[in-house]
């Protein structure tokens, strides 16, 4: 499966898809969601929450979602991977327009929003040979400089609130928040070949 992988990252490492929200109208459909917020990977003191968009169970209770999977797994003795994590929570419609052409491929999908000095220090999504799942990010507010930096393989992206973009996280990367509003959502997307094409088809630039 790595080469459909391969073929994603030969347009780049970082790229706009043609798919959107609308950010004012997410921010606001939200805020019923205010005390739903649980801490992300509650395991590392660092000041990050979220919300299910899909999940095991189709709940919000962020177990074991919003967990580490890969600390969840050996604490648990289990084998679940970012594909397992397919069943749509209620706040899957707040997404559905930008996600629709991927939404047969979900995987884990959520969305997360930091406090000044919430980070995700340095690190890699995956590091395998074989690869069964790619990454979709969509900012929704206070993601870029001086709110929120976002470093991958030492370039500062800059983004365009509510656009799909793909992300080569197999690279190193990082991001930080310096303000009170970074919001974004991490879309899982199970790799196949109908997958990848459902993303070269909705190039931003082609």
């Amino acid at each position: 499966m790595s080469y459909l992988y391969d073929t994603l990252t030969r347009y780049g490492d970082f790229y706009a898809l043609k798919q959107g929200i609308d950010t004012n109208s997410v921010t606001k459909q939200l805020q019923p969601y205010n005390d739903k917020w649980v801490p992300y990977n509650p395991r590392k003191p660092i000041p990050r929450y979220g919300l299910s968009i899909t999940s095991l169970d189709g709940g919000l209770s962020g177990i074991p979602d919003l967990d580490s999977v890969r600390e969840y797994n050996i604490k648990n003795n289990l084998d679940l991977d970012e594909t397992d994590f397919n069943t749509k929570t209620e706040l899957w419609p707040l997404v559905e327009k930008a996600l629709a052409p991927y939404e047969k491929f979900l995987g884990r999908t959520h969305f997360i929003k930091m406090d000044p000095l919430g980070c995700f220090p340095p690190h890699r999504d995956q590091y395998s040979r074989e690869l069964n799942s790619f990454r979709l990010f969509i900012p929704v507010s206070g993601c870029n400089p001086p709110t929120n930096y976002f470093i991958l393989d030492d370039k500062t992206l800059h983004f365009d609130h509510g656009r799909v973009y793909f992300l080569n996280t197999c690279k190193e990367h990082t991001t930080f928040c310096m303000g009170f509003d970074t919001l974004f959502v991490v879309a899982n997307i199970i790799l196949s070949e109908e997958s990848v094409d459902a993303v070269l088809q909705n190039l931003l630039i082609s």
